[in-house]
């Protein structure tokens, strides 16, 4: 008689099976763990590049805008021996560039209208309530004071940054690095090296040598530092700094010495 003989149906032990499903979750949570890292990490490339955008395009606009202070679209003889109106610091209409509000604000004129004319635009930035504002005021020669930069304009400004995204701490202006040179005396000239807001050719500056009907000319420049956070992941900061060498110079006789 022959005899069947059955094949012993393999398996996995109990010990087996929770040593496997270990090791899945082990893999699992690994992988779980790269992916949250690859995450936190894109979300805060993003989050810099938001920062870093917003500031840089408000930092560009204003330094683009502040290098065409003085601008003015007479003729040649015209700013070599007239009165640029874009740059002066006296009389009825004051329209150079001032820096006001302790440094936190800056305003400045130019021939916006590009024809000539001596009624031009006066522009300005400045930080109020956390967000960087701009200014524009026609200059109009019916009312002269309205749009004078040596007084903080109170109206007028409309913001530029979106406080509900990015948040702005600081920001200033200075002329370190104007210089004034004397063209009457020999080129004597006098340079702001110190954190300043006045400008190069002002008799309060240090190393001013200059008389009334002397002949000045002032090479501007500014600094602008800005500094901002995004609102909602504030420990996101950044901060921006930016040299503004103006092509603009203003050239000038002294009509009446200011004393220090």
């Amino acid at each position: 008689m022959l005899k069947m003989m059955g094949s012993k149906q393999g398996g996995v032990t109990l010990v087996e099976l929770m040593v496997g499903s270990a090791v899945g979750l082990i893999v699992l949570a690994a992988v779980l763990a790269s992916y949250i890292s690859v995450a936190r990490s894109a979300s805060e490339v993003l989050a810099s590049a938001k920062l870093n955008a917003e500031l840089r395009a408000a930092m560009d606009m204003m330094v683009r805008d502040i290098r065409r202070a003085g601008s003015w679209t007479a003729t040649a003889a015209d700013r070599e021996n007239g009165d640029n109106p874009f740059t002066r610091r006296s009389g009825s209409l004051t329209t150079d560039i001032n820096i006001l509000d302790g440094g936190k604000a800056i305003e400045f004129s130019y021939n916006g209208s590009f024809l000539g004319s001596a009624e031009g635009t006066v522009f300005g930035f400045r930080l109020d309530e956390k967000a960087i504002k701009t200014l524009q005021c026609n200059i109009d020669s019916a009312q002269p004071n309205q749009c004078q930069t040596g007084n903080l304009l109170t109206t007028g400004w409309e913001k530029l940054t979106d406080d509900n995204n990015v948040v702005i701490e600081a920001l200033s202006f200075g002329t370190l690095g104007s210089r004034c040179m004397n063209l009457t005396n020999g080129g004597q000239t006098w340079v702001i090296s110190s954190a300043s807001t006045l400008p190069g050719c002002d008799a309060a500056v240090p190393g001013y040598d200059a008389t009334t009907n002397d002949r000045l000319l002032e090479r501007r420049q500014f600094w602008v530092r800005l500094a901002g956070r995004l609102k909602e992941r504030p420990e996101f900061t950044m901060v921006l700094e930016q040299a503004v060498l103006l092509p603009n110079d203003r050239v000038f006789n002294i009509q009446v010495l200011t004393p220090p």
